[in-house]
């Protein structure tokens, strides 16, 4: 059911919603007095909106959320109220609170990922942005907004690779350049180097007198980022947009060791343990690879 409220404008959208409430989501019992005492809180609260009376529109909004605390459409308001007084991460727990209670709420979800975008935590934003189907009313926003949030990822991916160093330590490097979007890497015991290479999902191999070729350029692979190694000198690929993490053999042969890994991000590898740092669920998971081998 789509979100309606009055005054407050959709981020990116630049367009105002009109009409009157009401979506209420719930699994849980609320009385029909209840539900009513909840309405009449909420009318109340859009009326002190429209006269920009924000600190009391939300004590309304509150109140209708005590009488039924699944009523979205106050969550929604408060959170929009928030964004207008320029306190966005209230209005980000806000929307993060919505979702929860109800993960359809496309509205929601476009928003969480905007502020994300704006504080440049762009994987979080492209998290967002994936859950929302392409028969979504902003759909096109949506796209736009995921383009941009993929483009400054790898930018900002590229930049870390490319730090300031001091000078001395510059004259020293060996520099190995003209990656596309580089990420992770590791060295395998004849020492050969490879690198992710997150825009061109493929995995690059640099031996000894930095020669490069793709070392692995496989269908599996979409958006690979961190990288370990084990003894045996299997390589395991957090592969980011696919939510899995691959195994890439010494041969070369490319399988999916773990799936349903929400965006794994960083891969390190002590005593044959594999650790996952997982960004969509701001985890770390673990693995003991000798159950494996």
């Amino acid at each position: 059911m789509k979100k309606k409220f009055i005054l407050l404008t959709i981020l990116l959208a630049g367009i105002i919603l009109p009409g009157e409430v009401i979506y209420a989501a719930t699994d849980m019992e609320v009385s029909e007095e209840n539900i009513q005492k909840a309405v009449a809180a909420y009318r109340t609260g859009i009326n002190l909106t429209r006269t920009k009376a924000y600190d009391n529109a939300i004590k309304a909004f509150e109140q209708a959320l005590a009488y039924n605390p699944q009523f979205t459409d106050a969550l929604y308001n408060i959170a929009s109220i928030y964004v207008a007084q320029q306190r966005f991460d209230d209005a980000y727990n806000i929307y993060v609170k919505i979702i929860a209670i109800n993960p359809y709420d496309y509205d929601s979800i476009l928003q969480a990922a905007k502020i994300s975008y704006n504080k440049k935590n762009y994987a979080l934003a492209l998290k967002y942005l994936k859950c929302i189907p392409d028969d979504y009313e902003y759909y096109e926003i949506v796209k736009q907004m995921e383009r941009d949030a993929k483009e400054l990822f790898s930018e900002q991916a590229n930049n870390i690779e490319r730090a300031k160093v001091s000078t001395s330590a510059a004259n020293k490097r060996i520099l190995i350049d003209k990656f596309n979007s580089p990420a992770g890497m590791v060295v395998d015991s004849e020492g050969n180097m490879y690198v992710a290479s997150y825009s061109d999902n493929a995995i690059i191999k640099v031996d000894k007198n930095k020669t490069k070729t793709n070392f692995i350029k496989d269908y599996l692979l979409e958006g690979p980022v961190g990288l370990a190694i084990d003894k045996y000198d299997n390589i395991y690929v957090a592969n980011y947009d696919a939510n899995n993490v691959l195994k890439v053999t010494k041969g070369g042969s490319v399988s999916i060791f773990m799936d349903k890994v929400s965006n794994p991000y960083f891969l390190y590898i002590k005593d044959d343990i594999l650790y996952i740092s997982e960004q969509g669920n701001d985890a770390v998971m673990t693995y003991n690879l000798s159950s494996k081998e």
